[in-house]
């Protein structure tokens, strides 16, 4: 695997500038479930670990699944509960972009235990590198972590731990930071607190507290304080709580909210007040001081470790562990894997007024056995110019690139007229070794899912492009009973009901243009034998704004089965992407691309919805 720097002067100035990549384990995977163990590492604006931090959280339930995490009823015994780390875990997301591998799904969860306390996740934006890998095309057989990791050369020691799971993740954002940032693509960032997406980082209100920079060294004993040592304030104070808090980090202490066993020092003029933080230090033996007694100990703080310190000199506890960092230098350039076949990837660009010739174009790409491509990635091999698409800023950078420009005229006259070989035809079946090749699937194409009756958890992704000019894209799904109806309202899946009441069909945003349906076709209702997936247009804009919409459907976290490229058309605001239904014993899914100029609360009613006007 070849390296190459970058030069960080030219980097993109949409990137966030603070992410913290989390990773959790839980009893289960609803949002009934707890989480039993978290893990986070700080990052800057260009991937480097500024920190990292983790605990194990007792959810006073079955641990659940022991054979995946590993940990038991009585490794979870006495562990800080949720709502004791809560606080010290929003410090360290407060601010930051939120990575994890299925993104949602940790999302999810922590959403889950914050609103138990009556909060909300102390995050607005999330990003989901399982998103990130398919936008920079990873040749990666599945979307697991450990593919993402030995695609990286990263060392895996022990997976399903949140602390291992988080350090891997890291590694492997931080080599995929700086791929997308070599090519300047956009990040796929969601703000799951609000309807739709934002392509652009939000401007933040409050910003991140600076990781503390040293090793915790434990309690504080006989009046003395060292760097690193975790300290938390409680009731009121003589000397305001913010100056108290900016000495202890001036300081070189680590200021938390609230009370664990790794809390060095509760500081509180009032230790019979009942608060939650002094029954806690009770509880835990954290020593307790006053304000007084905190100032005199606060004139004579003994130095600290470096997290940052050589590992093998000086080993700081697996909680705020610091692994080296590779030179900016060995950020891996992953090269465009060969394609022996001599299947080409073919970027058509053109204005809005062209839509309908560029559908035609594409469909010639893909009838020739190609891949017609929305965005312009590393893997172009080919771009094709209409006549209004020389204004597409892509256009010259395709050229600065050295990717080939052609115009319509040339490329059929090079691939169609003079008769090339296709190299697969379309819709047909295709492996190369024992590695899975994604299935291309026509408008109407049919495909058999392997599993019969119980063909397990299934995907379908939808995505465009990434820089489309306006207007809201949003998915939908509807389970459709023999009648072509929904039972009931429960059975319309969209943006303000984004799962069915068992969770068998839930939507996920997973990047700015990427949106997705997973469905547990074992649990499905007998009753229900068609499963619809649209995207719908928001306010005035039709798909002539959008362009294609690429579909891809797979088991899930495993490599697409199936893609097709579908065209809309101009004037349509609802595009039916695909059905899965049942055939005989067993499932299928088609591709459909038929559009519609009415609205998704028209199409709702068309299923049963009663939608109120």
């Amino acid at each position: 695997m070849t390296t190459t720097s970058l030069n960080t002067a030219d980097w993109p100035a949409t990137y966030p500038r603070d992410y913290v990549v989390v990773d959790v384990e839980t009893t289960g995977l609803t949002a009934r479930d707890r989480v039993i163990s978290v893990a986070a590492v700080l990052l800057d604006a260009h991937g480097a670990v500024a920190g990292r931090w983790s605990s194990l959280v007792d959810p006073r339930r079955d641990p659940g699944p022991v054979h995946v995490h590993g940990l038991t009823a009585g490794d979870l015994a006495g562990q800080p509960l949720f709502e004791e780390i809560a606080d010290e875990l929003a410090d360290l997301l407060t601010g930051r972009v939120v990575v994890a591998h299925n993104a949602s799904f940790d999302w999810k969860m922590l959403d889950a235990e914050y609103r138990r306390l009556g909060r909300n996740v102390p995050a607005e934006e999330r990003l989901c590198t399982v998103t990130l890998a398919k936008r920079l095309e990873l040749p990666l057989p599945n979307w697991r972590l450990a593919s993402l990791a030995t695609h990286y050369g990263i060392r895996q020691l022990k997976a399903h731990d949140a602390e291992d799971d988080a350090r891997v993740l890291s590694e492997a954002f931080r080599f995929a930071l700086h791929e997308a940032a070599r090519g300047d693509l956009p990040l796929p960032l969601t703000r799951p607190g609000a309807r739709g997406v934002s392509r652009l980082p939000v401007q933040r209100s409050a910003p991140p507290k600076p990781p503390c920079p040293y090793v915790n060294p434990g309690a504080a004993h006989e009046g003395m304080l060292v760097q690193g040592m975790r300290v938390a304030f409680t009731g009121e104070t003589r000397v305001p709580r913010e100056t108290l808090e900016a000495d202890a980090a001036a300081a070189g202490l680590c200021v938390t909210g609230s009370v664990s066993r790794k809390t060095s020092l509760l500081v509180t003029n009032d230790t019979e007040s009942g608060t939650g933080k002094n029954r806690a230090a009770r509880e835990k033996g954290v020593p307790v001081v006053d304000e007084a007694a905190f100032a005199a100990m606060l004139a004579d703080v003994r130095p600290g470790v470096r997290v940052d310190v050589p590992v093998d000199t000086a080993p700081p506890p697996p909680s705020v562990a610091a692994a080296p960092q590779p030179p900016m230098a060995d950020i891996p350039e992953v090269p465009v894997e060969a394609r022996a076949s001599g299947v080409l990837n073919v970027l058509v660009l053109h204005g809005r007024s062209e839509h309908a010739e560029a559908g035609r174009v594409r469909g010639l790409v893909a009838e020739r056995g190609h891949r017609p491509r929305l965005n312009l990635t590393k893997s172009v091999d080919i771009v094709i110019v209409l006549p209004e698409g020389g204004s597409d800023p892509r256009a010259a950078k395709a050229a600065g690139l050295g990717i080939t420009c052609l115009s319509a005229a040339a490329w059929e006259a090079k691939f169609v007229a003079t008769g090339a070989a296709e190299s697969t035809p379309p819709g047909a079946d295709t492996a190369e070794g024992d590695r899975h090749v994604c299935r291309e699937l026509p408008r109407g194409g049919v495909h058999d899912l392997p599993g019969a009756e119980r063909p397990g958890l299934w995907t379908l992704q939808a995505s465009w492009r990434w820089d489309r000019p306006d207007g809201e894209v949003d998915v939908v799904a509807f389970l459709l009973d023999a009648s072509e109806k929904v039972r009931g309202d429960c059975d319309f899946v969209f943006w303000n009901q984004p799962a069915t009441p068992d969770g068998g069909v839930s939507l996920e945003v997973m990047g700015s243009a990427e949106q997705g349906v997973t469905i547990d076709l074992d649990t499905i209702p007998s009753d229900v034998v068609r499963i619809a997936v649209a995207a719908v247009v928001d306010g005035t804009s039709a798909f002539d704004a959008v362009g294609p919409i690429e579909v891809q459907t797979g088991p899930f976290q495993a490599a697409a089965h199936t893609r097709s490229v579908l065209d809309a058309a101009t004037v349509e605001r609802v595009l039916l992407l695909g059905e899965f239904y049942r055939r005989g014993a067993g499932w299928r899914f088609r591709a459909q691309g038929q559009g519609y100029e009415f609205d998704a609360v028209e199409l709702a009613r068309r299923y049963g919805v009663d939608v109120e006007s």
